[in-house]
């Protein structure tokens, strides 16, 4: 028997969303039955023992959404907070990863663009702490700053003004996190600024993370998943092969 573990975006399964399903689908998809939506987890997931519950429907009748909607590493990133904070899958993808109301993040999608942005900015006359960073529109870097005060004190309104530039913030709109999910999976978004909440994001060719003063307390994420923040990005980091520096 060939199975494979699907997380269902809105019916639970005991104290969890996750079904199997008898058939291996290739990718990390998303999927549509019966006007419900599914992500394919793959047929390897942590502490798959306490999966046990079977949708039993033929594959066919699964619809193709989005093909790839989440990226290998993505998944990734996503099974190792599950494994590392031994937390539900449901806790996961809702709070960290995805919003369970798919067809408004569907409603957000757009055709790829391409930015032109500098390879050299200038940041805010007051401070040389993100001075002379170079950055390219070959590659996505996420800046991670503790707080927002520290990101509006370092940043000016010109630079964030910028094509290819996104200002993450758990403050964001749903509507505004829908359009910058989308813009990061496709490349659009060269440069991410972030506070913690929002690191979670299914990058297209993120090369380089940069942490603006790592110690601050506020990077302590206190709300269940908890994580500290420098754990995760070093994860991320290792996952992604991209650069890791803090300033």
């Amino acid at each position: 028997m060939i199975l494979t573990y699907l997380y269902w975006f809105t019916k639970y399964c005991w104290s969890d969303k996750v079904w199997k399903v008898n058939h291996k689908f290739n990718t990390w998809d998303l999927l549509k039955l019966w006007d419900e939506y599914f992500l394919v987890l793959w047929k390897e997931i942590s502490f798959s023992e306490q999966y046990k519950y079977e949708i039993m429907e033929d594959a066919s009748s699964f619809e193709i959404i989005e093909k790839n909607f989440l990226n290998k590493k993505t998944i990734e990133l996503l099974h190792w907070m599950v494994y590392w904070r031994y937390a539900p899958y449901y806790n996961v993808v809702s709070k960290l990863f995805l919003s369970n109301e798919v067809e408004k993040l569907l409603d957000k999608k757009q055709a790829p663009k391409k930015n032109k942005i500098s390879h050299k900015v200038q940041i805010n006359a007051q401070t040389n702490i993100l001075q002379d960073l170079q950055f390219s529109p070959d590659w996505q870097t996420l800046v991670l700053f503790p707080d927002l005060r520290t990101l509006t004190n370092l940043v000016n309104d010109e630079f964030i003004s910028q094509a290819g530039v996104d200002v993450l913030l758990s403050s964001d709109s749903q509507g505004k996190k829908n359009k910058s999910w989308w813009d990061i999976k496709n490349g659009t978004t060269n440069i991410i600024l972030s506070t913690h909440s929002e690191i979670f994001q299914n990058y297209k060719k993120l090369k380089k993370i940069i942490i603006i003063r790592p110690h601050k307390r506020y990077y302590a994420n206190q709300q269940d998943p908890r994580y500290k923040t420098f754990t995760v990005v070093q994860k991320l980091s290792e996952i992604r092969n991209a650069e890791l520096e803090s300033i």
